[in-house]
Order: structure tokens, then sequence, then C-alpha cells
């Protein structure tokens, strides 16, 4: 079997010459250098050379893949080529760090497609088959991992159609077989309810979940946007967050406001790993805690679950954003949410962090009159108990 080193290294000689890779394919190296891929097929007793395209413009994998096609429509018997777990490879080459959710989406269509399937040729799957694949986890009731392992999948069949590794997608249509999974909103409280939010969350969490769930709730970030923050990104006038740590792959500033500051202060005071860059560190390896830390708490307080998620607090600033008039296009900018067409946005690049500057610091005001109003509602219901004993 061929190698692409092994290609590469191959010179001309005084005749031309051919190296073979399996069942018939070969590359032909002729007296100029140039280097062609051949099928050679046997046809009515013959053998029938069958040009495919010349190298480095046709890689090796690619050939291979040809070649199969057209043994495959001579009626021989294919050789070996492109698998679906090299597509997969492909996939993940092309979408690491530039998605979001790669490391989720990759870990799933390890477990659920390509420990199933991923040893079989390319181009001997079927909708059927990736159909039969999907039902039992249809039938668990998790018609959203079906929605996203299927969008993926057909993405990484997109991806091999374009490198030309088949000719069409046979899986271009295959979500028209399963029902559109229902969307459901995460969980999340008027922001009315912030005071009796706050008081369980006084009464219940340690400091590290006290902080990191104000943090959230003053910035309006995502979680894992949240525990993303380094310290040099904090200066005076705001928060400085980088577009490749941003959903949306855009830069986002968040106003500095006095109380920020003190929360900032806050989760400084908390950091067991001092020389950690980030402002909420895990307690020992040089990374951030887990975007999940929070949601794992909450869910297991039962004052929580099934109310409330760190994703709700964006919920609870923008319902409040929207009863206290703030523009529309202001209220999206503080969640760091693209607004427009794509027409709009090029000449529309401004982040209203001037606006921003005026709104935020009336957000935080309000959270922090909420925290006051729980301490209060905290200490009537101790009395109360006091009392009652």
């Amino acid at each position: 079997m061929l190698t692409s080193k092994t290609i590469s290294s191959l010179k001309p000689k005084k005749t031309r010459y051919q190296i073979t890779d399996s069942k018939g394919l070969v590359i032909r190296i002729q007296t100029t250098g140039v280097k062609s891929w051949v099928l050679r097929a046997p046809q009515n007793g013959r053998i029938k050379d069958i040009t495919l395209g010349h190298w480095p413009e046709i890689s090796l994998s690619q050939a291979r893949a040809i070649a199969r096609r057209k043994q495959k429509e001579l009626e021989l018997e294919p050789t070996g080529s492109y698998t679906v777990r090299d597509a997969f490879k492909f996939w993940c080459s092309k979408k690491k760090g530039r998605i979001l959710s790669y490391r989720d989406e990759k870990i799933r269509l390890e477990k659920y497609v390509i420990s199933k399937i991923g040893s079989r040729q390319l181009d001997s799957i079927t909708p059927p088959i990736v159909i039969k694949l999907m039902e039992p986890i249809e039938a668990e009731g998790k018609q959203s991992t079906v929605k996203r392992l299927l969008m993926r999948t057909r993405e990484i069949f997109d991806m091999a159609v374009n490198s030309g590794y088949l000719t069409s997608n046979p899986l271009a249509k295959i979500t028209k077989v399963f029902a559109v999974p229902d969307v459901t909103h995460m969980p999340a409280v008027d922001w009315k309810e912030l005071p009796i939010v706050l008081s369980q969350l006084e009464k219940l969490a340690p400091q590290k979940y006290r902080v990191l769930f104000y943090f959230s709730l003053a910035t309006l970030l995502r979680p894992g946007e949240v525990i993303s923050i380094r310290m040099d990104w904090i200066n005076e006038e705001a928060i400085m967050i980088p577009a490749e740590k941003m959903k949306m792959k855009r830069p986002h500033r968040i106003p500095m406001t006095p109380y920020l500051a003190s929360l900032i202060e806050m989760a400084k005071s908390m950091r067991k790993n001092k020389r950690s860059p980030y402002l909420f560190p895990a307690s020992y390896a040089n990374k951030p805690i887990s975007s999940q830390a929070l949601a794992k708490w909450m869910h297991e307080q039962k004052e929580f679950s099934g109310r409330l998620v760190p994703h709700g607090l964006r919920t609870i600033g923008r319902s409040w954003f929207a009863d206290h008039d703030v523009p529309f296009e202001i209220a999206e900018a503080s969640l760091a949410h693209v607004v427009g067409s794509q027409v709009v946005r090029a000449y529309q690049r401004g982040d209203y962090f001037s606006s921003r500057q005026k709104i935020m610091p009336k957000w935080h005001e309000y959270i922090q009159h909420c925290a006051e109003c729980a301490k209060v509602l905290n200490e009537t219901i101790d009395n109360s108990d006091v009392q009652a004993n």
C-alpha cells in the first residue's frame, strides 16, 4: 500500500514505470515527472487502463475513492478506500476551533455513529443504515440528540462530496424521516421574583457558587463564556472578551461598574490557584472551572431544579430590559446577540458600548436592591422561626 510520503518521493526514470497501490490502482510516473493515477481493470479478457487524474491534484485517498467507484460501475469487486471514520477525521480537522460545541459534537458522534459504522466504506452507507442507528435513540425520547447527530452526519457526507470522495450525499433528506423535536426554553423565573431567588441563593450556596451566580447575572454571559474570563481581560473600563471565546465569534465588551468590580474582587479573593490566568480557576489544573459547575449545584437544590438554570439568568436580565424600555438593539448587544441581516451588520459594526455603559449600572442597581431585599426576607424568616420555637 502506498503512502503520501512514498508518492512524493518517487522520481522520474529513463523509462515510464508504475507502482501498485491496491487491486488495480497504480500510480504511473512519466519520464517528465508527471504522476498519474491509473485503474487497471480487466475487461473481455484484457486489461484496460483507465486514467483517473494526476497527483497531487488528486490525493491518494481521493484516488482510492474514485477507483472504488469505477470498479463498482464496471461490476468488479471494489477495493477498500475511504471509510466513515476517515470522513469523520476530516470533519474534525475542519471543525475543531471553529464551532463552540465541537467537543460535545465529537463525543456524541463517536458514541452513536463512529463506534457503530466507522470502519465501513463511506460509499456503502445508505439512509436505512443511519435510520436504524437513530431509531433506538429516538425511542429513548432523545429527539434533540437525533437532530444534532443527523445534522452533523449529513455535514460529514457533504464535506466528502465537496472533497471528491462521493458524487452525491445519500443523507441529504434523511431528517424528514424523524419528527421535529419540541423546543423547550431554558428554565427561568420572572425578573420580579429575583429577590426570592437571591434569598434562596444566600441561604443555600457556598461562597464560590454565590459569586459565580451574581457574576453571571451581572454580566449576562453564557456559562462557557463566564468561566473563560481571564485576569488580563479586565481593565478599569470593561471586561474585554476576544471573539474566539464568544459563541457568536465577535469580540464583546462588558462595561465596568462599581458592583461588577466588587464581584471581581470577591472572585479574586477566593482563588486557591493564584497562578492561574483565569478569574474562576480550577483548584489545581491550569484551566477554568467546569462550565457546568454552577448548573450542577443548582440542579441538586430542590429550590432551583427545573425552575432556573444559569442560562436562565440571561432571560431574567433580558426581560428586565424589555420591561424598562431599554431599546431592542442595546438589550440584544448586552447579551452579545447578533441582530439584523448580513447587510445591516456589514454597515452597523458598533457594539453600543457607550449606551450600555448607561444601562448596565441600572441593571446592577436592581440586582443589589434584590440582594438587600433577600437579606431582609431571610432575617424575617429566621426571626419567625425563633419566635415559633
